[in-house]
């Protein structure tokens, strides 16, 4: 384990760096928003080059408008109207998504300095407490995460939060990655299969509406792996809506059609999706134990430079983010994103790399 300062904050605190590493990949984490900084991992040549789109001014993860490498609570994705309702009792949040709420609004989770809690030569552990009405949310909330570099090169976020009051916490990775390295092209030609049948329907604004849409046969089909770029200029309504792939898959419920692996603390995790990269041979298989994956193409990643200076443009990189379905705490018949008062509740997503 690796430690080196990072950035200085506004408020004049110190930011750290902190290194993972085994014999093929090297893995850079800060505590500033438990934020993945570099995931640098060996092509099918033994050529290693960072997959992780990232900035190339530390100083920019201060604000990070992109999202690049963040872990995104309470609540990661959207909810409609920037309102919901718990037992009965309204809240309203911040309208920072048109008339909607996006990642949970200003002073985001991964603009704040966290602290680490646990350091291994492996592994690092971060945690937060986030106080009562924090952005809105009801509870005292103390969230934990830890990232894990396995010697199978498997990067692991384990999630944890327990809270004074009943509440919302659906925590997310915002990673964007390019298999064949960051700023060396976009994502079109990579390939991609999502272990999904379904989807959440979501009209103009990106705000599921409760209905359920089979994606076989259509231009959001993945079961198979599919060149991202094949389908992504239909004229298609989910992606004229969206721009592009920004759209929640619903993971198969039956474990016999993912893959199990990478169990912990009885919990059980599967097979949610498989990134492929021709040209470098890199493949990237998600897991997780979260009922829905965020496909998100990169539409409109823009004023944005890496690491190299190079400016990021769309499709620079494609997010694979595991997640409970956007909206739902506003629609009864999806899985909700709630844990009760002083239930501590756990969260495994886990990437593998691979040539």
């Amino acid at each position: 384990m690796k430690k080196e300062e990072f950035v200085t904050l506004r408020s004049g605190e110190k930011a750290s760096l902190y290194t993972l590493m085994n014999k093929d990949m090297i893995v850079t984490v800060t505590d500033l928003g438990a934020t993945v900084i570099d995931i640098i991992c060996p092509d099918k040549d033994g050529v290693r080059k960072n997959v992780n789109l990232g900035y190339g001014k530390s100083e920019d993860y201060l604000l990070n408008s992109c999202c690049f490498g963040a872990f995104v609570g309470r609540c990661a994705n959207r909810i409609g109207n920037a309102a919901f309702s718990i037992d009965g009792k309204d809240y309203s949040i911040e309208k920072n998504d048109g008339e909607n709420n996006l990642h949970s609004g200003k002073n985001r989770w991964y603009q704040r300095l966290w602290k680490a809690t646990g350091l291994s030569e492996n592994s690092v552990s971060f945690s937060l407490e986030s106080p009562d009405m924090d952005q809105g949310f009801p509870g005292k909330l103390t969230a934990t995460i830890t990232v894990t570099l396995s010697d199978d090169n498997t990067l692991i976020f384990d999630y944890s939060a327990v809270s004074d009051q009943k509440t919302i916490f659906n925590p997310t990775f915002h990673g964007y990655f390019n298999l064949s390295g960051e700023g060396n092209g976009d994502i079109l030609s990579h390939e991609l299969q999502i272990f999904a049948d379904e989807l959440t329907f979501a009209p103009k604004g990106s705000i599921p509406n409760g209905e359920i849409r089979n994606v076989h046969g259509t231009p959001m089909d993945f079961t198979a792996l599919k060149t991202i770029g094949k389908d992504i200029e239909e004229d298609y309504d989910l992606l004229q809506f969206a721009g592009g792939y920004d759209h929640n898959y619903i993971m198969r419920k039956s474990p016999e059609e993912r893959e199990t692996s990478l169990d912990a603390n009885g919990l059980s995790i599967f097979k949610n999706a498989v990134l492929y990269d021709p040209s470098s041979g890199r493949r990237m298989e998600v897991f997780s134990d979260m009922p829905g994956l965020q496909a998100y193409s990169g539409n409109f990643i823009n004023d944005a430079f890496g690491r190299n200076g190079e400016p990021y443009h769309s499709h620079s990189g494609i997010a694979l983010e595991t997640q409970f379905y956007p909206n739902a705490i506003n629609i009864p018949s999806f899985p909700q994103p709630l844990i009760a008062k002083d239930e501590k509740v756990f969260h495994r997503t886990a990437y593998r790399f691979s040539v």
